[in-house]
């Protein structure tokens, strides 16, 4: 681990248990749990406001889209959106050295919806926590879930059975169950693949199959994988000749 490095290596890995799929105007992603992010930074700077903190420096309300009702002659403006928009001073104490970022922190407040004109009463708190977990985000926290990570399914699978490992009564029986989950995967695997009716399906079943071990970490299983894939068309080579 290099020094530039240190906070992001510690941080970077997000805990599945505080995240929850989401879905913002319209785009899928993973919603990160802020408190769950600032118990991390506890644990990396200390308690807030003695480790790491914020203020305040700017909060207003920004003015959006013209909220309208009906068609034509009948079209009504009601008046427009409003944003409300907070940017903040983030700051950290690190080995005896102070850091600071500055951050937005942006949430609707005043849209119209499906139900009619909403307005959102905790969208300052929200702008608020957007701000925070985007500031922590600038060193690493959750980078997983920034770069994209958690859009693959396999890497979150992975997590979640470190996460049970470590959260287990029984650690080493707990490694047993998933080695042996490993197994019966690899296994009917290699049964399908004797079952394939053509190369073409042979060669998906394969592909497939590899990709999800990768992706699991398990260099090994795919290896296996692979080898029985060549033996099979190998034979068949040598069955068709």
């Amino acid at each position: 681990m290099s020094a530039n490095m240190q906070i992001w290596d510690k941080v970077s890995t997000t805990d599945t248990r505080y995240t929850k799929a989401a879905e913002v105007g319209g785009q899928k992603i993973t919603s990160l749990n802020g408190t769950a992010m600032i118990m991390k930074a506890t644990e990396v700077f200390g308690p807030v406001g003695i480790g790491f903190g914020w203020s305040v420096m700017e909060e207003r309300f920004d003015e959006g889209s013209e909220m309208v009702s009906g068609e034509g002659d009948k079209r009504l403006v009601l008046g427009r959106e409003l944003n409300h928009t907070i940017k903040i001073r983030f700051w950290f104490e690190l080995d005896g050295k102070r850091g600071e970022i500055e951050q937005y922190g942006c949430t609707r407040y005043l849209y119209k919806s499906k139900y009619g004109t909403t307005t959102d009463g905790e969208a300052p708190k929200k702008s608020l926590t957007d701000a925070i977990k985007k500031s922590l985000s600038m060193l690493g926290f959750s980078a997983d879930v920034f770069l994209g990570m958690f859009d693959d399914a396999e890497y979150v699978n992975q997590l979640k059975d470190e996460e049970l490992i470590e959260q287990a009564e029984d650690k080493e029986a707990e490694k047993l169950r998933q080695q042996q989950e490993r197994l019966d995967y690899i296994k009917s695997v290699i049964e399908t693949m004797a079952g394939a009716k053509s190369p073409q399906e042979l060669k998906k079943i394969h592909d497939v199959a590899v990709l999800k071990l990768t992706r699991r970490k398990d260099p090994k299983g795919a290896e296996r994988i692979s080898l029985e894939w060549k033996r099979i068309t190998d034979a068949d080579k040598e069955n068709a000749a």
